[in-house]
């Protein structure tokens, strides 16, 4: 051969056929492939995100997140499955919601069942085994499902198992956009996919027009910072800008997907698994305040919304109080004025200034005059001069 003339190259190992064949015998509703190949064009798009404080949970380091390689060195093929997870069941729960002046609060329905992480995590062994198996030699694989830096989206359109909509999630043809992605890293040379899926959006914009939040700042573009489901999840005070835009979400948000008309008759999921647990779709505010850690992983402890913790959960009930502008809450929301967490004080003052009266008013007019946390006592301001349009903070 002569020096720098490429041979043929080598054969693969697993066609896609018999990968597809593999995926459906343990429950995988969607599977693809690709090469272990980086992306460099997503370079510019994460950079910018960066430069613009658009992130979210997302790994910080650009050159982790676009080479497959980096984070396992023998890889050789990227399987990317996907697993649908709006059963028959969560479709009715979602769209039976309680009495409007009950004291519920809502939660995405990616959190109704079994974590994803462990249903996902198992099947995409039993994959692994299958391919072991068909083949007849030890295989080295390397599973993510929420656990590389890689971009997961990215490497599922490119393996061919959907398309990323106008508000950056992956769609599938048949499930739409509820499924779950896993990543199957692993040194057998599968046969790639030749093309991708393209997307059907058009010049649709329903779901930039839904987010309650503008959060999607434009076509594929998301500042995740501003997202529901980011913002319902991270520690701390919630920003005052977005605690009405909460509305009763305590856990997530589903706006932009059930915006999308390519959600609408999607199959539903046969993963049981999803179904939803007890009232977790609709929680009552009242008894989550009351939860101790026990009881909280009693009920969420097997489900993918206890990662963040029982407190987290709480801020958010008393802020989704707050939006149910119900009066019956308000002698229930006057004792975390006097808690000794910063932000259930900050959340429950606000909460109490969306529901209003006389009540409600001399509570945190009242906590204002003692607070001694500088933060606190200014965001305890604005929702006394906001919502009861006092002249002086001190006549309360």
């Amino acid at each position: 051969m002569k020096s720098g003339v490429q041979g043929p190259p080598e054969p693969f190992e697993l066609s896609l056929s018999s990968l597809e064949v593999l995926a459906q015998s343990v429950g995988l509703d969607a599977v693809g492939a690709t090469t272990a190949e980086s992306f460099p064009e997503l370079i510019p798009l994460l950079r910018d995100y960066a430069k613009r404080g658009l992130t979210g949970f997302e790994s910080a380091n650009i050159e982790d997140r676009i080479q497959p390689k980096r984070w396992w060195a023998p890889v050789q093929s990227l399987i990317a499955v996907a697993l649908a997870y709006l059963t028959p069941e969560g479709h009715s729960v979602v769209h039976s919601h309680p009495q409007r002046r009950e004291l519920w609060g809502q939660v995405s329905v990616y959190a109704y069942g079994q974590d994803y992480h462990r249903v996902l995590q198992q099947r995409m062994e039993q994959l692994a085994l299958a391919i072991q198996i068909r083949l007849g030699r030890p295989v080295q694989y390397r599973i993510a499902v929420d656990t590389s830096p890689l971009v997961d989206r990215r490497v599922a359109e490119r393996a061919g198992i959907g398309w990323i909509g106008k508000n950056c999630m992956l769609f599938t043809p048949s499930q739409g956009s509820f499924v779950f992605l896993g990543t199957l890293l692993t040194d057998v040379r599968v046969e790639p996919v030749t093309h991708t899926v393209p997307a059907p959006c058009g010049a649709c914009t329903l779901c930039l027009d839904a987010c309650p939040t503008g959060a999607l700042l434009a076509p594929g573009v998301m500042d995740a910072t501003a997202c529901l489901s980011f913002i319902t999840q991270c520690k701390g005070n919630i920003p005052r800008v977005y605690r009405a835009a909460m509305g009763r979400r305590i856990w997530g948000c589903d706006t932009c997907q059930w915006a999308c008309p390519e959600n609408r008759g999607v199959t539903s999921s046969s993963n049981l698994v999803f179904n939803p647990v007890g009232e977790l779709a609709y929680p009552q505010l009242l008894e989550v305040l009351q939860w101790s850690n026990r009881e909280f992983m009693r009920r969420l402890g097997n489900t993918a919304a206890a990662w963040r913790g029982l407190r987290t959960w709480q801020r958010n009930a008393l802020i989704a109080l707050g939006n149910t502008r119900n009066s019956q809450a308000v002698a229930h929301l006057i004792p975390y004025l006097g808690h000794d967490r910063d932000e259930f004080r900050t959340s429950s003052a606000w909460a109490l200034g969306r529901i209003g009266g006389d009540l409600a008013r001399q509570a945190v007019c009242g906590r204002w005059q003692v607070e001694p946390v500088a933060w606190v006592k200014e965001d305890i301001g604005w929702t006394i001069e906001e919502y009861f349009h006092s002249t002086t903070l001190a006549d309360g």
